[in-house]
């Protein structure tokens, strides 16, 4: 097995060029020197949400229009014209 160090400029570019490494089919392993550390990212998929984001959630979706599948569809079209017209 055979080692290669890299330094990158950035921390952000040290976890781009380690997450396209690691896709390599023939790299072992790749580990980043000083671990770089996630900012918080409450809408990371990863993070698995709290009680109390849960809650939020939930109180924003009660708190929003219902609409009939119909009327989103309307919705819908009426805001895709809107925009292609302002194309």
């Amino acid at each position: 097995m055979h080692s290669i160090h890299l330094t990158t400029d950035t921390a952000a570019n040290a976890k781009l060029l380690a997450a396209f490494l690691a896709s390599v089919k023939y790299v072992k392993s790749v580990t980043i020197d000083p671990p770089v550390k996630e900012e918080y990212n409450w809408i990371n998929p990863s993070r698995l949400a709290t009680d109390e984001e849960i809650e939020q959630m939930l109180d924003e979706c009660e708190k929003s229009p219902l609409l009939t599948s119909k009327e989103a569809r309307e919705l819908t079209r009426k805001k895709l014209k809107e925009w292609r017209a302002k194309k």
